[in-house]
């Protein structure tokens, strides 16, 4: 397969991700994941999870207590060495709590492999981007 083939699927995959984080389907985002105890995830302000079973809680966790949530994905660098593929990205999430919208930027990493399922997610590792207030315009 061309570059440009595998990092169409890799790109498809991270967005399947990103959708089923969105539409809160938990079903759809377990699929995302490879059907292994050594996939790990961190989440901003989290712990370390690692194996399908805390993974899961995890996200079950959070899908159940998100509200609205829409994330923007940029993609800054996609990396493939094959069978694995490195997505480095930031993710632009808008949430809503108590009626006011909240917009934060979160750096990720997702690390995926290719299996006979396609390419699902080994790693999700996301963290704030903090801003300096002196960086802002004034």
């Amino acid at each position: 397969m061309t570059s440009a083939v595998v990092r169409a699927q890799v790109e498809a995959a991270n967005r399947r991700f990103y959708d089923a984080f969105e539409t809160k389907d938990a079903d759809a985002l377990a699929a995302c994941w490879a059907a292994s105890d050594d996939i790990a995830c961190v989440h901003p302000g989290g712990p370390w999870v690692s194996g399908w079973e805390d993974v899961r809680e995890a996200w079950e966790f959070i899908l159940a207590n998100t509200g609205y949530i829409e994330v923007g994905v940029e993609i800054v660098a996609i990396v493939v060495c094959d069978p694995v593929a490195i997505v480095s990205c930031v993710e632009h999430v808008t949430t809503a709590r108590d009626g006011e919208r909240v917009e934060a930027s979160v750096a990720a990493t997702n690390v995926f492999e290719l299996g006979v399922h396609g390419w699902r997610m080994l790693v999700h590792h996301a963290s704030p981007i903090v801003r300096l207030i002196s960086d802002e315009p004034s």
